[in-house]
């Protein structure tokens, strides 16, 4: 009978214990996010992973007041849209390629903070500057896409080459950084 109390206490107070817990993890529930890309793009401009883009909420924040990582599309480049996603990531950014991870020569052309990275630094295994956006022509990034670039290999490497347009659009994203 002893036992048997013991055993009713014991089961009260675990799930005393477990409606206590389940209420803690409802209060500490952390919800949702209004305006995910604005999040993002402050993610981003903290240093932390993160993507570009505008946001959509009432209250986002116009481009400008994006952050640094607003600059990866660069200004209204009017149809090449924002460079970055609609070009780099999908041509570039490939497994083996220069994604995130695993980036060939160390170019990471499809995370947060692409200009960052690309603007006024030096190439590897080639002597050209990435990004030059006073002398676009010139950057290795834009050199690359031609059929017969000044060092190594044309690119996208194994992928269907860039559409002209395609490769004005990277052109006009280097001269807009």
């Amino acid at each position: 009978m002893r036992t048997d109390r013991f055993v009713h206490s014991l089961r009260a107070a675990t799930l005393a214990s477990s409606l206590v817990l389940g209420a803690l993890l409802l209060v500490a529930c952390p919800g949702t996010l209004d305006d995910k890309q604005r999040f993002l793009v402050d993610a981003g401009s903290a240093g932390k992973v993160g993507t570009a883009g505008t946001g959509g909420g009432d209250d986002a924040a116009a481009p400008s007041d994006a952050g640094s990582d607003a600059g990866d599309a660069g200004p209204n480049l009017g149809p090449c849209g924002n460079v970055v996603e609609r070009i780099f990531e999908p041509s570039c950014g490939g497994t083996g390629c220069h994604g995130a991870t695993g980036a060939q020569q160390g170019l990471d052309l499809v995370s947060a903070g692409v200009a960052q990275r690309v603007v006024g630094v030096p190439g590897i295994g080639c002597s050209a500057t990435l990004a030059d956006p006073a002398n676009p022509e010139a950057s290795l990034i834009y050199t690359k896409l031609s059929p017969t670039p000044p060092c190594g290999s044309p690119m996208p490497l194994a992928r269907p080459a860039l559409s002209d347009e395609d490769v004005a659009c990277v052109l006009a994203w280097i001269a807009a950084q």
